[in-house]
């Protein structure tokens, strides 16, 4: 996960917060120049404890990072009592920053919605969706145009969004957009290929300059390398590795503009690890590497947490994924 969030220390911070997966990262930085992770920035770790099970799913583990707070498994941003939970998203919007969701998928999985909706089930996306109308965000960005135009709740919702936002269907369409905007590219919804590689990075450039141009006192993105976990569920290395490509020239962009601003946190971590890969075997001057899943689906591994610029220092050490969002807040005065 990725935060990009523009601030000057009291009046302007930005915060980019990037989605991950830790063996991905792993053959990454062992087998690549540059690697994904620059040396020089901040680590730590994160656990994750759902409320009733292990692993934790994304659902909860991305509401925790979204909020702040524990949750059961299949909830979003939503106490076990159905109480919303606010999220770093509401937590900026209140104190008038643009905030902006970037998924390479679907905007109604369970990560992006964290960010925006609330519901008891991640499965409720006609709910979840609605949450939308209240025009907290300032920007969407990824795949499922479905989620608007097939829906069991009647709404025509594309219709209801326009009246705040310029709804594009290309992320070339963004930097042209005005206003709050909601870009739904089903190219987004493609695995990653060297035809398409840069899709990520491209939507992560675009939409840090439309939320600078919707206030000069900072912003909140959070940017979702969706597909890593899918490769992580196909037991797929090629996939693993061609998704974390993409995924790294999305860090990239937000370590290019963290280094020209000056004022802004880069945090790249992970909601959950998928398939439990792990790397038995590889040669750094050929590029052959051997690696093995003990798993198709998810695991309590713990996780990575890397953060550069202003405040990086406070995601030192090894702490509940709760910790995340609750230091983030922190930051701001």
């Amino acid at each position: 996960m990725k935060a990009d969030m523009n601030v000057k220390r009291n009046p302007s911070f930005n915060i980019l917060g990037f989605g991950t997966l830790y063996c991905g990262a792993k053959i990454i930085n062992n087998y690549s120049k540059p690697p994904v992770c620059p040396h020089n920035m901040f680590r730590g770790a994160n656990s994750r404890a759902a409320f009733s099970l292990l692993p934790v799913f994304p659902a909860a583990g991305g509401s925790a990072l979204a909020t702040g707070e524990r949750h059961d498994n299949r909830h979003i941003s939503m106490s076990p009592e159905g109480v919303p939970y606010p999220s770093l998203s509401d937590f900026f919007h209140d104190r008038g920053l643009p905030v902006g969701v970037v998924t390479l998928g679907n905007i109604a999985d369970a990560t992006p919605t964290a960010f925006y909706g609330h519901s008891v089930e991640r499965d409720n996306a006609d709910e979840l969706t609605r949450c939308l109308m209240d025009g907290r965000i300032d920007l969407l960005c990824g795949s499922g145009i479905r989620e608007f135009t097939r829906r069991k709740d009647g709404i025509d919702l594309v219709g209801e969004l326009e009246k705040q936002y310029d709804f594009v269907r290309s992320v070339d369409g963004i930097d042209a957009a005005k206003g709050k905007v909601i870009c739904i590219d089903e190219a987004m919804d493609d695995a990653a290929e060297e035809a398409n590689l840069t899709l990520l990075a491209d939507a992560t450039r675009a939409s840090i300059a439309k939320l600078q141009e919707r206030g000069g006192d900072g912003f909140f993105l959070m940017v979702e390398g969706a597909k890593i976990d899918y490769a992580g569920h196909s037991r797929c290395l090629p996939g693993s590795i061609i998704e974390m490509l993409s995924f790294d020239l999305a860090v990239a962009e937000a370590l290019k503009f963290a280094d020209t601003n000056g004022e802004t946190l880069v945090i790249v971590t992970a909601d959950h690890e998928t398939g439990g890969l792990v790397v038995v075997d590889g040669d750094e001057h050929t590029g052959r590497v051997t690696g093995v899943y003990v798993s198709d689906d998810h695991t309590p591994a713990m996780l990575p947490v890397f953060a550069y610029g202003p405040g990086a220092d406070k995601f030192c050490g090894t702490y509940m994924n709760t910790e995340i969002a609750r230091r983030i807040k922190s930051l701001i005065k």
